[in-house]
């Protein structure tokens, strides 16, 4: 049987035999490290209980003489105690090591230096294969910590070169490296298929474009307990890697400081014979391992230079090369081309008959049709970015977009001889600001689908919520009756619509990153104003149907002696006119009715004007 040595810490002599010694069964020769190379056989088994400081030094000697190593807990070893997965409690430890079974597992080393646990540059924001599962308060005390540093987060320029010559440049504000993250968080979370001896190390890059970006982290990371892979986060996983920024690199390996004009790192496999406990699992990795980057949502190409020139802006900023596509679409949407003019037409004549039909499937199918919604979302980009050509060219397309339709809706009220309101038709007369917060809704939703082409199958929906064509139809429908009160009805409709959606499409390409604020508040300001214009009729048209919701419940299911009234409708005039049903087990005469429109005057306090339907029930 190989002999069995104690390799201990001489600071710790005194504790030696009553917190050391006393725990092993097997017959144990101590010796002290003073820094200088102690020489043991092939094969012995080197129990070590030394620091942080000491254990690089311990590990080269153990792969150089071929020894048997364990780690123990010492009271200064934390990195070490992660790296090798030891057991906390130096009694079970020890008990653990003497029965455990050698096995070969892979060291990283940073140049040159062997790399126990984690390797830090910059910000790691508790992505740490030392940051155990937290409780909730432990959670909140962190994520307190973690805002304290968004104030001074400022992205470096950091140029990767890994072990398969793939290379990649990227803005990042910290970088994590080490060789397993087991027993951690990370190994549930970030990298579930992480082991000490797969001959590969890990590489968590933290490139988050904005503060919005970093605070939903740290927002979700402290209140949830579960959340999936951060979108800033980019992973490597590879043999070797060496990363330089063009200035001297600052950063902590196993929590000391040290500084580098590059770093090279390096896996060596199965070179450390390791006492393997339960706490440390052992995967069969005889097949080669395969390098993967997942670094498809880091910063790369313009926005490096812009993200990596100055601290961390609140809202990410799109660099040139991001959006030169949805530029380009939207500069298409703002043509007024051929295929346009024939679809507003093709649009507007198709919601005309479904209006007079009152046929809801057909005004969806004339929805989805318009082509409106795209010069609209282009006149919202204009607006944010302040371009003179692109908001020319969506005003000119809007514009006559505008005019075919009421041309087109004005002819068809000719030729279809019906001059009735239909339900279809009366419900585009008296928009409110539940139909402003439609248009915000859908402002929002149809930026957003252009500006993600993930998102772009949405835009169907976005145009059925928002319905631009059929109040338009019922504008002209009006102008060619010659009733004002249907044509402004619809047309401020449709207004409402417009500048709803104007403000919050461009409200959100701001927020996405596609103008600087000090660009776009000139163009916000005016859409504001729109809105602001358009909502003064609209308070007062919410109010009026708040005021008839408050007299429908009033009156619903009300009693008058055996009568009970149902299904009412009111409109907030002057006097207030209601039509009710009424449910009687008898004929009503004149006088009955009377007598109930008297207590409905009381009940409300108002004069009314009363249409009733008389229901006779028997039992």
């Amino acid at each position: 049987m190989a002999d069995s040595f104690l390799l201990f810490d001489i600071a710790q002599k005194d504790q030696l035999t009553d917190n050391v010694l006393a725990f092993f069964e097997e017959t144990i020769l101590p010796r002290a490290w003073e820094g200088e190379p102690v020489q043991f056989n092939k094969d012995s088994r080197v129990y070590a209980y030394v620091n942080d400081q000491q254990a690089p030094a311990v590990i080269q000697a153990a792969i150089d003489g071929g020894w048997q190593l364990a780690i123990l807990p010492h009271p200064e070893s934390i990195y070490a105690k992660r790296g090798f997965c030891a057991q906390s409690n130096l009694k079970k430890a020890i008990q653990e090591a003497e029965k455990s079974q050698p096995a070969q597992v892979d060291i990283v080393r940073c140049n040159g230096k062997i790399l126990l646990s984690e390797l830090v540059f910059g910000e790691s924001f508790n992505l740490l294969p030392s940051a155990k599962s937290l409780g909730f308060i432990e959670r909140l005390k962190l994520g307190w910590k973690n805002l304290g540093k968004i104030r001074h987060a400022c992205p470096k320029k950091v140029t990767f070169n890994t072990e398969n010559e793939s290379s990649f440049t990227t803005a990042a504000l910290g970088v994590v490296i080490t060789a397993h993250v087991h027993d951690s968080w990370l190994s549930k979370h970030i990298l579930p298929n992480s082991h000490i001896n797969d001959g590969m190390c890990h590489v968590m890059l933290i490139a988050p474009r904005s503060i919005m970006e970093l605070l939903r982290f740290i927002t979700i990371s402290t209140l949830g307990r579960y959340y999936s892979l951060p979108s800033f986060l980019g992973l490597v996983k590879t043999k070797s890697i060496e990363f330089t920024n063009g200035d001297v690199l600052h950063y902590q390996i196993d929590g000391q400081e040290e500084q580098a004009d590059s770093l090279s790192i390096q896996t060596e496999s199965h070179v450390l014979t390791l006492l393997v406990g339960e706490s440390l699992p052992i995967i069969d990795t005889s097949s080669a391992q395969k390098e993967q980057l997942k670094i498809k949502g880091l910063p790369s190409g313009e926005a490096v230079n812009e993200l990596a020139t100055k601290p961390l802006a609140f809202i990410a900023h799109a660099a040139t090369d991001e959006f030169k596509d949805l530029y380009q679409l939207l500069r298409d949407n703002a043509t007024t081309s051929s295929a346009f003019l024939t679809l507003m037409a093709l649009s507007t004549l198709l919601a005309s008959v479904g209006l007079f039909a009152s046929s809801a499937p057909v005004i969806i199918g004339a929805m989805i049709l318009a082509p409106l919604m795209g010069p609209i979302i282009s006149l919202s980009m204009a607006l944010a970015r302040q371009d003179p050509s692109l908001l020319t060219a969506s005003a000119t397309t809007l514009g006559i977009g505008i005019l075919v339709s009421l041309g087109f809706s004005s002819v068809a009220s000719f030729i279809i001889p019906m001059e009735i309101v239909t339900p279809e038709i009366a419900a585009r007369l008296s928009p409110s600001l539940l139909d402003l917060g439609v248009a915000v809704i859908s402002g929002i939703a149809g930026a957003y689908a252009h500006a993600r082409v993930d998102a772009a199958k949405s835009l169907a929906g976005v145009a059925i919520a928002v319905a631009l064509v059929p109040p338009l139809a019922v504008t002209g429908i009006g102008i060619g009756w010659l009733d004002s009160h249907v044509a402004w009805g619809a047309l401020l409709l449709f207004l409402t619509n417009l500048a709803g959606i104007v403000f919050a499409a461009a409200l959100t390409f701001l927020a996405l990153g596609f103008a600087p604020f000090t660009r776009a508040k000139k163009g916000l300001t005016i859409a504001f104003i729109g809105v602001t214009l358009v909502s003064i009729p609209l308070v007062f048209s919410f109010l009026r149907l708040s005021e008839e919701a408050k007299i429908m419940q009033q009156l619903e299911g009300k009693r008058i002696g055996e009568v009970v009234i149902r299904e009412v409708y009111a409109r907030a005039l002057e006097p207030i006119e209601i039509s009710v049903k009424l449910v009687t087990p008898e004929t009503l005469t004149s006088e009955k009715l009377d007598a109930i429109k008297d207590s409905i005057k009381a009940e409300l306090q108002q004069d009314v004007i009363m249409e009733a339907q008389v229901i006779i029930r028997r039992e």
